[in-house]
């Protein structure tokens, strides 16, 4: 059937009608149906009757030298001339599930054929004198005088042949030996990617599985819940890009009463982030809580020092972390505090302006044996609010007609969100929070964010 059709390239159209081949129908539904399946089994099946349709054979035998050495083969399909009937087929849908339980054969006529990698027709054969194809054709041995031997290629390289058998003995359909090589490779190729796609879901699922449990790790390793500290309100926001990151943070409460904070950020992140990030909080709790001397076990520089120390020693490649350390006396609003490589601090005054802790710090953790030992002093007075942050916060991106592409939130933006608010702990997290998921347009951001605030309370809070 033609119809006439107005199109702009030609007038008039004839649409020619592909269900005059009959072929054409079948093979649009059998393609769409195997771009749905996952199963290597399956698709072999799924595509049987049509090889067999394009294939005429009396029977098919496959080979595979997988593994083994010259010399050596295993059948892995032996399947009659109806590739639809199960009875035919000798062995399982799967051969591979069992590969290690089918025999490994030697020799005969079947080597001799597949030890070179070119396909090839053998016509006047006797099967019957082929110990090991005789067993496999079972009673059809004496009725097969010819075999088509196809290739399929892997990587370049013949592993797996397809052995077609034919009653007649002189076959030489060399259209339908053609047809055959070309759609039992492609059907191979197929396979093998659903082999490899599998085996990758597998692995995902293990890696998803591993991730999760670091996530879990890191979750403990985070602080539960936020201290109580009389005159003080302290509120925290932890947001990993994925399941574990490279943000830190911790509290350290000493027995004068002292409060000391850390936030730290890992080069990178992910899983091996989080592992260093794991050091880190390791270092820091044992120098904390062993340390024979409190006063340097309170003292930012000194900590500072042996983390950096340590994660230096590691010999871990590439590996550095940004961090502020600082303790507070609640009893003056005193903060002494180093900065190592990390984003200055903001203090929020009482009339909501910002200053900024960025004071020449020192290098990032892990990056130089010689740390120099540079600390300061702010105060904190009632009614501020000391912001700590990682650079995912001020990072954070956006598409924009720039010539790198994207707009970074900036500290300008945050400044702002910090003035805008009243300076309680919560409401500096909710806004500031609030503010980068609007310009981002996203609530999962592409690295680590983290919050942490201390406010001194002013008396007019209550």
């Amino acid at each position: 059937m033609s119809t006439t059709q107005p199109n702009p390239y030609c007038v008039p159209c004839e649409c020619v009608d592909l269900h005059r081949n009959e072929n054409i129908p079948q093979l649009s539904v059998m393609l769409s149906e195997a771009s749905m399946m996952t199963d290597p089994a399956a698709m072999m099946s799924h595509f049987g009757p049509w090889i067999g349709k394009r294939t005429p054979r009396d029977a098919i035998v496959s080979v595979s030298r997988r593994g083994l050495k010259d010399g050596q083969y295993k059948f892995t399909r032996v399947i009659g001339p109806n590739p639809t009937d199960p009875q035919e087929d000798r062995v399982p849908q799967d051969p591979w599930a069992i590969w290690e339980q089918l025999p490994i054969l030697e020799g005969g006529l079947v080597w001799e054929l597949i030890q070179t990698p070119e396909p090839k027709l053998l016509n006047h054969a006797d099967f019957t004198q082929d110990t090991n194809l005789s067993n496999a054709l079972g009673d059809r041995a004496s009725e097969l005088r010819s075999v088509a031997v196809i290739p399929t290629y892997e990587n370049g390289e013949t592993i797996n042949w397809a052995f077609v058998f034919h009653r007649d003995p002189q076959w030489n359909d060399l259209e339908s030996f053609e047809a055959g090589f070309l759609d039992l490779n492609m059907i191979g190729s197929a396979t093998r990617n659903l082999v490899t796609r599998r085996k990758v879901e597998e692995l995902n699922r293990e890696l998803e599985k591993q991730f999760e449990q670091m996530g879990q790790i890191q979750r403990a390793l985070t602080p539960a819940s936020n201290p109580s500290l009389e005159g003080y309100e302290l509120a925290s926001s932890y947001k990993p890009s994925q399941h574990a990151g490279g943000d830190f943070f911790d509290y350290f409460q000493f027995p004068d009463g002292r409060l000391g904070v850390i936030i730290a950020d890992v080069a990178g992140h992910g899983a091996a982030a989080a592992t260093v990030m794991a050091m880190i909080s390791a270092a820091i709790r044992g120098f904390a809580f062993h340390h024979e001397n409190q006063a340097s076990a309170a003292d930012p520089t000194q900590v500072a020092l042996y983390v950096n120390k340590i994660l230096y020693t590691s010999s871990l490649p590439s590996m550095f972390a940004t961090a502020f350390l600082c303790v507070l006396d609640p009893s003056s609003g005193t903060v002494d505090w180093i900065r190592c490589g990390h984003n200055p601090p903001r203090i929020r005054g009482v009339d909501g302006t910002i200053r900024t802790l960025d004071n020449p710090g020192t290098l990032p953790l892990g990056i130089t044996m010689d740390l120099p030992p540079v600390s300061l002093s702010s105060t904190l007075a009632p009614g501020e609010t000391l912001v700590l942050y990682t650079d995912g916060i001020t990072e954070a991106a956006r598409p924009a007609d720039t010539e790198s592409g994207f707009e970074m939130f900036g500290e300008e933006r945050m400044d702002a969100a910090l003035t805008s608010c009243s300076g309680q702990p919560q409401c500096v997290i909710d806004t500031l929070t609030t503010a980068v998921r609007e310009f981002t347009g996203s609530d999962v951001g592409k690295d680590d964010q983290t919050i942490v605030v201390v406010r001194h309370n002013h008396p007019d809070d209550a």
